[in-house]
Order: C-alpha cells, then structure tokens, then sequence
C-alpha cells in the first residue's frame, strides 16, 4: 500500500496498536487489578448500550453542555467583539479578563455548592465560564484582523454600518467564530464532567465517580471511553458545519481541491 494510502489509516492503527498494549499489559498484570482489560471495558459497553440510565445520563451531560456553550459562545463574542472595536471597553475589561482567564472553573466551585447546591445550575454557570474564553479570544482577534483597507473602502462607497458589519466584518470574523466555537464545544464538555464527578450533579460525571467509588471498573473505564467518543462525535459534528460554513474561504476551497 502506498504511503499517501495508507496515512488516513494511521490514526487508526495507532489506536488499536495502543489499545492491543493496553489488553496485553493488564491481562498478563502487568497493570494494577485496577486498570482492567480492554475487552471487559469493551464487554462492558456492549452489555450496556440499552441500558436506559446510562443514556439518562448521557443526556443530563448534553443538556449541560448546550446550555453552557449557548451561554458561553453568546457572552464570549459579546465581550470580544466590543473589546476589539471599541478602544474604551478593552481598556476597562483587558485587566478583568488577564486577571479572570487563568483561574480554573473548579475554583468556585466549593461556593456554589454551598450556595445553590448541587443542581445543574452551577454546572451550567461554571461550564458556560469555562467556554467564554476561547469564544472570547478567538473573536476579540478575529475583529482585529479584518481587512482595514477593505473596511475604509466600504465606508468611502457610502455602506452602512449594518451593511459593512454584514458584508465585511462578519465574513473576516467568521473562520475565527467557528474556530472559537469548536474549541468552546470540547472545552465545554470537559467542564461539564468535571463540574458533575466533582459537585456530584446527575450526568456522566456523577456516574462515573460512583462506579470509581464502588470500584467497578470495567463500568468506569466504560463511562471514559463513551466520554471520549461523545467528545469525537461533537467535535467531527463542528468541523463539518464549519466546512459547510466557509467553503468560500480560501483555505477549505484549497483542501476541496
């Protein structure tokens, strides 16, 4: 096979490479009792694919996840889009942002456990936090980078402002917003879990830390896999709307070519 053949399949060899380590070093014990082979993982999968509490679950985390990437991706656009265009407002807010950008979303996590306890609010704030960010960023930075000759021109050929935002920021911001969105999603998601293993909310986080808890492992290393794989499905989900998005854009044009 060739090797511009065979490269798409490399991600998947290395996979399954890792994954035959795996099953050979846990069932020969190798590996402590607790890291249990991947055919009892997978075994454990299979038997479980129907059961209806773990698709509960499932969905408790997906609903967490939407709610926080809405909240996430429409405050984090706001704040960066006004950061970028007004001089003002990223002079009052850069200082907030350095200084509120590096504390880890767990941090408050203690407070609004005491404060509203453990509900799918507090997953919902804190994740939704934690997907403000990178939206952020990815938008004050994509403002940024329009065309500023092209912006001139616009004005010189006597657009509005609505027309200029339509016909020439957003397309200039737009690969930087499905980037930041992107990012947001995994970032997101990974909050979410955390937020419910840590805070003990209903989802795939809480099910995961009472199989860890009761030592059920095989069921543990399950719930990790599915995250993963969920978190694949999200992210192949955005790319493709991402590429439907910018086929106009010169770099996809390129890779369809």
């Amino acid at each position: 096979m060739r090797p511009a053949r065979l490269a798409p399949l490399l991600p998947t060899l290395t996979t399954a490479a890792l994954l035959a380590v795996w099953e050979v070093l846990s069932a020969s014990g190798v590996l402590p009792v607790e890291i249990p082979p991947v055919s009892e993982v997978g075994a454990w999968l299979v038997d479980n694919l129907g059961a209806g509490d773990l698709w509960t679950a499932v969905g408790q985390t997906l609903g967490h996840w939407a709610l926080a990437l809405l909240a996430g991706v429409a405050i984090g656009a706001a704040l960066g889009g006004a950061m970028a265009a007004i001089p003002v407002v990223n002079e009052l807010l850069t200082g907030v942002v350095e200084f509120l950008r590096p504390i880890p979303v767990v941090v408050p996590l203690p407070i609004m456990l005491l404060l509203l306890g453990a509900t799918s609010e507090v997953v919902v704030s804190l994740a939704a936090v934690a997907a403000t960010w990178p939206m952020l960023s990815q938008t004050f930075y994509g403002v940024r980078a329009v065309d500023p000759v092209a912006r001139d021109t616009a004005r010189v050929f006597g657009l509005t402002a609505g027309q200029r935002l339509v016909w020439v920021t957003a397309p200039g911001v737009l690969p930087y917003l499905c980037t930041g969105v992107r990012i947001a999603s995994t970032i997101t998601l990974l909050a979410a879990i955390a937020m419910e293993l840590i805070g003990a909310v209903p989802g795939l986080g809480a099910t995961l830390g009472t199989y860890a808890t009761n030592g059920v492992y095989d069921a543990m290393y399950g719930v990790i896999v599915l995250t993963g794989l969920l978190g694949a499905v999200l992210n192949a989900a955005f790319e493709g709307l991402e590429r439907r998005a910018l086929r106009w854009h010169p770099s996809h044009r390129a890779r369809i070519a």
